[in-house]
């Protein structure tokens, strides 16, 4: 059996909005349990998972050699095939919301092997969010932090069929204190929040499944190759941050003279250069997906 740390550390649990927290946790198999709590609380009653089975998360695009590769955050399935997509996103970024959309249908789509049997499992993206949506209708979603999308009738509502549906978290938007939380959902949605934060466990946290969650966010309960890993995704996602942040101010003040666009083009070329990845880059810049990969 593998050694485990064990350490005073100035954080006791991870940061599920951080690279390296989420891959602590959906990326060890031992957390299934913990895993299926979490995406319950927020997938629709009749959708409930009872077991999942571990997807890739590479995938290479539909034409070898020609089409790019997309990676999804975290994939798994069901018993029924159902796919379960989870994403986490802690910046502002234009066209966020189609880029879900293309990463739901590119899975939807490839369970369609002949080309023409088109009864396949559904899938869910649930994207776990360190940023506000933009709602368009303010008032109405004050106190509400969950909100799903899919395809149905304008008028009506009518569900033809379960094909894609995107689901977000906004853990932004959600400010209830420890013991203003009663409901499971309030409960799980603090710790997603607050979880890197905390130094002790909240009072109602040793019921299931919020035990669950933290004992599998500790950090000092870690084996040592996972807190290796874990101390090093940490490492990078902080080096890396802090290239952008000096790509950003270098690219910047090199813009100030020239248009926004412009501007936000010559931090996307720093960043380009310091080797920065594309999808960060999109984030902090704001500028498309398509203009940066031409750059």
């Amino acid at each position: 059996m593998e050694e485990k740390i064990f350490e005073d550390s100035e954080q006791r649990y991870v940061d599920i909005l951080s690279n390296g927290g989420f891959k602590a946790f959906f990326g060890d198999e031992s957390n299934k349990e913990a895993v299926m709590a979490l995406l319950n609380t927020m997938l629709p009653k009749h959708r409930q998972i009872k077991d999942i089975y571990y997807q890739p998360t590479e995938h290479q695009g539909p034409v070898i050699g020609q089409s790019k590769e997309f990676k999804f955050d975290f994939m798994c399935s069901d018993a029924s095939g159902t796919k379960f997509i989870v994403e986490t996103q802690r910046y502002r970024e234009k066209s966020w919301f189609k880029r879900c959309v293309s990463y739901a249908s590119r899975a939807f789509d490839r369970q369609n092997k002949t080309g023409f049997d088109y009864d396949v499992a559904p899938v869910y993206l649930i994207g776990l969010m360190g940023v506000d949506i933009d709602h368009p209708d303010k008032e109405y979603w004050e106190n509400r932090y969950i909100s799903e999308y899919t395809f149905r009738e304008k008028e009506c509502h009518d569900l033809l069929d379960e094909t894609i549906v995107i689901i977000f978290a906004e853990l932004t938007r959600f400010h209830k204190a420890e013991d203003e939380c009663v409901t499971m959902e309030d409960k799980l949605l603090y710790l997603l929040k607050n979880s890197g934060k905390m130094t002790a466990p909240p009072k109602w946290a040793a019921e299931r499944p919020c035990k669950d969650l933290l004992d599998a966010f500790e950090i000092g309960d870690f084996s040592k190759t996972k807190r290796e890993q874990y101390d090093k995704d940490m490492y990078d996602e902080k080096r890396r941050n802090g290239e952008l942040a000096a790509a950003r101010e270098d690219g910047i003040a090199e813009g100030l003279a020239q248009g926004r666009e412009e501007a936000n083009m010559e931090v996307a070329r720093k960043m380009l250069a310091a080797g920065i990845p594309v999808d960060h880059i999109v984030q902090f810049t704001g500028l498309d997906r398509e203009i940066v990969e031409k750059l």
